[in-house]
């Protein structure tokens, strides 16, 4: 218990000081010696976590997907009369999946970020709304669900990317209400 905590918190300097460092550079021309440096690290220790800097991008951009994954659960097998409560359960943790993600994907869903991961999230996205949408849009054919999981998956992008960028100006449950209540 007290090794995986230290190896979490070793883990953890690492992701600070990649975001430091990409938050100027752009994270294309971050090196594992700017890493190292910022994390006042030795080079062995961030090769004992990681094989290179796209496997820290990687692990960081799959925990994140993990995340809204297991957000989702619930919703997943949930029976139609009950969809609107593990809906709204399910904005609920996934703004928090975000939230407590806030610094890595301001950063990675920016100009300095990577691309690959905004491709990675779409994608994601897609096949997510697909999959738990079966259940209120078994009337639409296969064409139309097509179009309403890319419809909320876009949706999605854009609140998540919009709200990673003025987090100071929004918290968590105003956001949820937005979102819930449509308050436009």
């Amino acid at each position: 218990m007290k090794y995986e905590h230290k190896r979490q918190l070793t883990r953890d300097k690492i992701e600070g000081a990649l975001i430091k460092v990409a938050k100027n550079k752009g994270i294309a021309d971050v090196t594992v010696s700017d890493i190292i440096k910022t994390a006042n690290i030795n080079r062995s220790t961030f090769y004992r976590h990681y094989i290179d800097k796209p496997d820290l991008i990687d692990s960081i951009e799959d925990r994140v997907i993990s995340d809204i994954k297991e957000a989702n659960v619930e919703l997943k097998s949930t029976e139609l009369e009950h969809i609107n409560t593990a809906a709204g359960k399910f904005v609920y943790k996934f703004l928090t999946v975000i939230e407590e993600n806030q610094p890595i994907l301001e950063l990675l869903l920016s100009e300095k970020g990577d691309i690959r991961f905004t491709l990675k999230l779409i994608a994601f996205f897609n096949k997510m709304v697909a999959s738990t949408t079966e259940v209120f849009t078994d009337t639409m054919d296969e064409k139309k669900r097509k179009l309403f999981a890319a419809y909320n998956s876009s949706t999605a992008m854009g609140v998540v990317t919009f709200w990673v960028h003025h987090f100071d100006e929004y918290d968590k449950d105003y956001v949820y209400d937005f979102l819930m209540h449509r308050g436009y």
